[in-house]
């Protein structure tokens, strides 16, 4: 893959997915570039694909819905696969918590330090501000026009 991207946003399927759309298309409307998966990966090694995103971008947003960290437990769940790239290469990684979320009583060691991260809580009712504070949370918005 050999475009790079300002943002990779990581997030379940299963819970996120229309957050992570909005997000997409609200994010890529103030001129970041933008990886979501579903809208930014065509073809080749999945794997390496989003290793490679996550290597090269800025900043890391992290979409928890209720129950989205349940799988970490997993070594092979994706979304952990993500954040421990993420931390361990020291990207800007910002939790967004959506209704209903709530931490684990404890979390994998190579992700733990997600839980001391500054993030914000989702709005629906109040998207466009939440997107004009998101914007302060990204590393990529030093490079880029608000508008």
């Amino acid at each position: 893959m050999n475009e790079r991207f300002d943002i990779f946003i990581s997030y379940r399927r299963d819970g996120a997915e229309y957050l992570a759309h909005n997000l997409y298309e609200r994010l890529r409307e103030k001129g970041y570039s933008v990886f979501q998966d579903i809208e930014s990966l065509r073809s080749g090694n999945f794997n390496n694909a989003l290793y490679d995103v996550i290597a090269t971008c800025n900043d890391v947003v992290l979409i928890l819905p209720p129950n989205g960290l349940d799988r970490c437990v997993n070594e092979d769940d994706w979304v952990r696969k993500e954040i421990s790239f993420a931390l361990s290469s020291g990207k800007n990684v910002v939790p967004i918590l959506m209704p209903g979320f709530e931490w684990p009583k404890s979390l994998p060691d190579d992700i733990a330090a997600i839980q001391q991260l500054n993030g914000l809580v989702s709005s629906t009712a109040y998207f466009n501000e939440f997107i004009e504070k998101l914007s302060g949370f990204l590393v990529s918005s030093c490079n880029k026009n608000k508008g």
